[in-house]
């Protein structure tokens, strides 16, 4: 019987949740805020795949801004295991970063790389399909990718085309990738649902740490070498300078353009969970309870602050943080109070709320980012 593969877990969780504003800041990210539930999504995100792996196998990569929060929301986690970016480069950088820490602790090891901020109601699904890739991680040098079945030509997410089976795992098939495919227009996202051979890309990937780097090293060679010198300086007194060095000089490029597309070792496995990365308002109105009228209100709090009134309105998202906040006759709108702004938009442009951010950053108003 094969030895049991070593998996560690990486969390990235340095993101801004710009989409999110004005509930989410520059210094209250998406994934410290409990956008669902009454826990912050970080928690959420450890407390479902703890009991795959225990918490000094979970490594959450995050900016030197958020590490205090961070470290309140999810105290379980080492302190060394808490990895600070000095500053955002996307998530070839990051993912290179924690697998240079899981490659000195095990170099055969599996790593599994999930965003913090997604919404998966079902937990033992979502572990019965990382345990599926896992198996299938530790047996080929494959970069696997998990596929969620589309249920509406979503514009928001990227997509992936599935090619002939690999290989199966507990009867699961495994698919090679055929094509990535950024996001589409809506007319694209239509084609590919009719299509049938394409699914959400949910930006969770499992792969063996060797085969991660080595294909990092192939496709962004030039990345590699400016991450390599994280290689000898984890785990000692040097690993601070040699993180700002790699930073500083390494290229900001997503894992998925940098090193999937390009890849010729990618599979997928679709993944047997509803998923939701709730990367807007209207992702959030899909997925909170709604009143008789298609209405999802956030408020009410126990001490009486953020009440909400609905008067001949429908499909409407409505956060109350501390005033009461009137909606009259609107329909499919969004409408948030959090600290010291307002948002007004239409629920079909909630993916724009960032060109709000652009604009104050313009306005020099960086008081509200």
């Amino acid at each position: 019987m094969a030895p049991k593969p070593k998996v560690y877990v990486t969390i990235m969780a340095g993101g801004g949740g710009t989409r999110f504003w004005p509930w989410s800041r520059e210094e209250r990210p998406k994934q410290i805020l409990p956008i669902i539930s009454g826990q912050s999504m970080i928690r959420e995100t450890v407390n479902r795949i703890r009991p795959l792996v225990p918490p000094e196998k979970i490594f959450i990569v995050t900016s030197s801004s958020q590490l205090g929060q961070i470290r309140r929301q999810v105290p379980q986690i080492p302190a060394g295991n808490l990895l600070a970016e000095p500053e955002g480069k996307n998530t070839a950088p990051c993912l290179c970063l924690a697998a240079w820490h899981i490659q000195k602790l095990s170099p055969d090891a599996i790593m599994v790389a999930l965003p913090a901020d997604h919404h998966i109601s079902d937990h033992k699904g979502f572990r019965r399909t990382l345990k599926i890739a896992v198996e299938f991680a530790s047996r080929q040098n494959f970069l696997i990718t998990l596929g969620l079945r589309p249920t509406a030509p979503e514009t928001g997410y990227g997509y992936i085309q599935q090619g002939e089976i690999i290989g199966r795992v507990k009867n699961t098939p495994v698919f090679k990738v055929k094509a990535f495919r950024e996001k589409p227009t809506r007319q694209k996202a239509r084609a590919f649902l009719r299509q049938g051979d394409y699914l959400w890309n949910s930006g969770m990937f499992v792969w063996k740490v060797s085969a991660f780097l080595k294909a990092v090293k192939k496709c962004l060679p030039v990345l590699y070498e400016d991450t390599l010198i994280l290689k000898k300086a984890v785990g000692t007194s040097r690993e601070r300078s040699a993180l700002k060095k790699a930073y500083a000089c390494c290229q900001s490029i997503s894992v998925d353009y940098g090193v999937m597309e390009k890849a010729a070792n990618v599979a997928m496995i679709e993944a047997q969970f509803p998923w939701d990365d709730v990367g807007s308002w209207s992702a959030l109105w899909s997925i909170r309870p709604k009143d008789q009228n298609g209405n999802a209100c956030v408020g009410s709090k126990p001490d009486g602050r953020g009440k909400i009134l609905t008067i001949d309105s429908s499909g409407c998202l409505i956060r109350a943080e501390k005033k009461l906040v009137a909606v009259l006759g609107m329909k499919d709108t969004i409408v948030v109070e959090a600290g010291d702004a307002f948002l007004v938009c239409p629920r079909q442009r909630s993916q724009e709320v960032r060109q709000i951010l652009k604009e104050l950053k313009n306005k020099g108003w960086k008081e509200y980012l």
